[in-house]
């Protein structure tokens, strides 16, 4: 049976009318990133929180944008401090394919700025990890890399990073996320990378075994969707899925979310409901662990083939449905 989700958040008139790839939820500001210029360029937008008005209206018409040029497709927005600066994991270095996807993880600096006058303008204006199909516990490459995204715990001491490879497996690998800093900046003057072929000394020492793979990975989802992922601090790994309906697509998916004890290759399925999803074509995408809620993203697309997106959404769902 699925289970309940509330709204949260209405986010409206956001820089683009695309769909809402990832929500950060953070103490001032409410944050979206959103792709633009066929899934090349980013845009994050905020908001402060206290600006919402009609209970759950965030209008993004008074807020700040950042654009990441040539970056390409994610859903990766995760905060962290280091060295008294704040910093955001990003993905970077768009493999080109049909959807773009990113294959680097980027650290960068929210600083409010316009498409033409970004300092951001691909994966080498900026300090990230490379050869991100290394994250293994030797170094060695696991194959060839599809899609990559990042989550960070919620203490913000452990990086997870989720490589999909080109068989449709997933690699899973836990990182001393203040390590990987401490190594980011003795690059950071020439945006220079860490090799992860070089950086097992980083690995976590929070579980026995930092890396696992699960092959098949779209089949141990709620539905063969991949969209976002978050870590909790007991390890367990958060997947969100849900695609609209589309013309190679013909049904939508329910929302739902998968939880991975870290190590286990089978999941927690719960698939949501909300009376406002009835008759409607809406897609899910990133999630956020809240202190007891989950944060999920629900954008609202045109019926019956998602040409246009109409809406963007953020509901929550109580954290004890994964118990």
């Amino acid at each position: 049976m699925a289970q309940p989700a509330y709204l949260k958040y209405r986010l409206l008139n956001l820089p683009s009318a695309n769909v809402v790839q990832k929500v950060y939820v953070g103490a001032t500001y409410v944050y979206a990133l959103q792709l633009i210029n066929d899934n090349t360029n980013v845009v994050i937008s905020r908001i402060p929180k206290t600006n919402v008005t009609n209970t759950y209206d965030l209008d993004f018409s008074s807020g700040e944008q950042m654009y990441l040029n040539n970056f390409g497709h994610g859903q990766t927005w995760e905060y962290f401090s280091h060295n008294g600066e704040d910093y955001w994991w990003v993905v970077t270095k768009p493999n080109g394919g049909s959807e773009n996807w990113g294959t680097q993880l980027a650290r960068v600096q929210y600083s409010p700025n316009t498409s033409t006058d970004t300092p951001y303008n691909g994966n080498t204006s900026v300090t990230r990890l490379a050869l991100l199909n290394h994250a293994t516990l030797d170094g060695s490459s696991y194959g060839t890399l599809e899609r990559v995204e990042g989550a960070l715990s919620s203490d913000r001491a452990t990086l997870l990073i989720a490589g999909l490879d080109t068989n449709g497996t997933s690699h899973f690998t836990l990182y001393d996320n203040e390590a990987l800093n401490n190594a980011m900046d003795k690059v950071d003057a020439d945006h220079g990378y860490v090799r992860l072929d070089e950086a097992t000394s980083m690995l976590s020492t929070g579980v026995t075994t930092p890396y696992y793979s699960i092959a098949n990975f779209r089949s141990a989802l709620t539905s063969s969707s991949i969209q976002g992922y978050d870590l909790s601090n007991s390890y367990a790994v958060y997947v969100s899925s849900g695609q609209a309906a589309s013309d190679n697509h013909p049904t939508q998916d329910t929302p739902g979310v998968t939880k991975f004890t870290w190590g286990h290759t089978t999941g927690t399925q719960v698939e949501l409901r909300n009376t406002n999803w009835a008759d409607q074509n809406i897609e899910t995408e990133g999630i956020q662990i809240g202190s007891s809620d989950l944060y999920i993203g629900i954008s609202y697309h045109d019926l019956p083939y998602a040409t246009k997106t109409l809406e963007n959404r953020v509901y929550t769902a109580d954290k004890s449905f994964w118990d």
